[in-house]
């Protein structure tokens, strides 16, 4: 690897043990997106830290059009990473510490079991034989009996998510209800076929190039919805390309920051109520053009069906001017 791959993380906090285990990591470089509560003296080796004020400097329109303190200011994160001309960008965040063998993703074409569900597969239930779900699985699946069809593929590594042991992104009805610690088999490795679906996160995710552009987290929706919301357009998009999401066996583990888990529960709330529409609709579209004219018509669809609202449109458009300002240097 001879160049540093950009980590982005948005934090909040004064820095964290696993953003000071993040920094010391080779061959990549730390960006850190700050937001109003952030501590402004905040500092670690190997890392560079947005504030803020950086953000309306660099990023006037955009960084005054997605709400303070929202986890889609990370969008400003991507757009650093992506000026450093970089191939892949990892993003995680500030309570995920990387395993001795991190990273486990794929660089290249790679021969993978493609799985095939109707409608959704819980992912999490290939990588263990306990309860667990997946924050953004649809509800009404979760007690459904798990069935697959598995077949060999070729598949390009647009998106990859590798799961996080001990406290993985779970949602707060599980952490309220079951809430115990996982840790998931090893050396496991999935892509999702054509027609199905799974949520994936933010959490421990790498991202090619070539899908840089479905990086954008919807400012509209609540922070524990942004990035579900993100992911299952993600997958739409990606059956355009002939591609799919590949899912692996844990490089990272989580020691969780105190949350409130009734707050979570609260901030949920589309997740549990609109995940299996929204997987229905996304199906129903007809896609064509390249990645951001079908980003836009599906927003545009989104907004219609108030799973956004209105204002995403403008920001949307916000987002792609300035990815495509950036287009050159990628």
């Amino acid at each position: 690897m001879d160049y540093k791959t950009p980590i982005v993380i948005t934090s909040i906090n004064k820095p964290t043990k696993a953003i000071k285990k993040i920094g010391k990591l080779k061959n990549f470089i730390t960006i850190i997106v700050g937001d109003k509560k952030t501590p402004k003296d905040w500092r670690v080796i190997n890392t560079e830290f947005l504030s803020i004020e950086d953000q309306y400097t660099k990023y006037p329109k955009l960084a005054r059009a997605i709400p303070a303190n929202h986890y889609a200011r990370k969008n400003l994160g991507y757009l650093e990473s992506i000026k450093k001309a970089s191939k892949f960008i990892y993003e995680t965040d500030d309570d995920g510490f990387p395993n001795k063998f991190f990273p486990n993703f794929y660089t290249k074409v790679t021969t993978l079991d493609e799985v095939s569900s109707p409608q959704v597969l819980n992912i999490y239930a290939l990588f263990t034989k306990k309860k667990v779900w997946p924050r953004g699985f649809p509800l009404n699946f979760i007690n459904k009996k798990i069935t697959y069809q598995a077949t060999k593929r070729k598949i390009f590594p647009y998106i990859q998510q590798s799961l996080a042991d001990l406290d993985p992104d779970v949602d707060a009805i599980y952490r309220l209800t079951i809430g115990k610690k996982i840790r998931f088999e090893k050396n496991k490795s999935f892509t999702l076929a054509k027609n199905t679906f799974c949520p994936f996160n933010s959490q421990n995710t790498y991202w090619h190039k070539k899908a840089f552009p479905l990086l954008y987290l919807p400012s509209s929706v609540s922070s524990r919805v942004t990035d579900i919301w993100r992911g299952y357009i993600a997958q739409r998009v990606l059956w355009e390309l002939d591609g799919q999401l590949i899912f692996l066996s844990p490089c990272c583990y989580q020691i969780r920051n105190k949350h409130n888990l009734l707050n979570d529960l609260h901030e949920e709330a589309d997740c549990y109520l609109k995940s299996e529409n929204l997987i229905n609709y996304l199906k129903l579209l007809k896609l064509k053009g390249e990645i951001d004219e079908m980003l836009v018509f599906i927003y545009e669809h989104l907004v219609a069906k108030n799973f956004v609202k209105p204002e995403e449109l403008n920001i949307l458009t916000l987002w792609l001017k300035e990815l495509k300002e950036l287009t050159p240097r990628i």
